[in-house]
């Protein structure tokens, strides 16, 4: 059974080979470090690269426009799907698994 948000735009390959809309499996969450911020930040793991949670939208078309305007800016993101929301998650190339266990 498909999902209800099911869309070939979210299952079509981006100009960079990988799907902008991940389905569960496709990714896992976890928390990252990035060099230049001192908070840890929530993230997903797609392909061994870290994603950087950047905004969660509760319309589909809003956020595929935020999606559109990150990849024309130059910026690689993804969309998952949560129960109340779109989450748009960014590449963050020189983040690092934080391992630190949560307080």
């Amino acid at each position: 059974m498909q999902s209800s948000v099911y869309s070939p735009i979210f299952n079509q390959n981006s100009a960079s080979g990988r799907k902008l809309f991940l389905q569960p499996g496709q990714y896992h969450s976890c928390h990252i470090r990035v060099p230049d911020m001192l908070d840890r930040l929530p993230a997903v793991v797609v392909d061994g690269k870290f994603h950087s949670f950047f905004k969660a939208v509760k319309d589909r078309d809003k956020a595929l426009d935020l999606l559109a305007k990150l990849i024309d800016k130059g910026d690689e993101a993804v969309i998952t799907k949560t129960p109340k929301a779109y989450a748009v998650w960014v590449l963050e190339p020189t983040a690092y698994v934080d391992r630190a266990k949560q307080r």
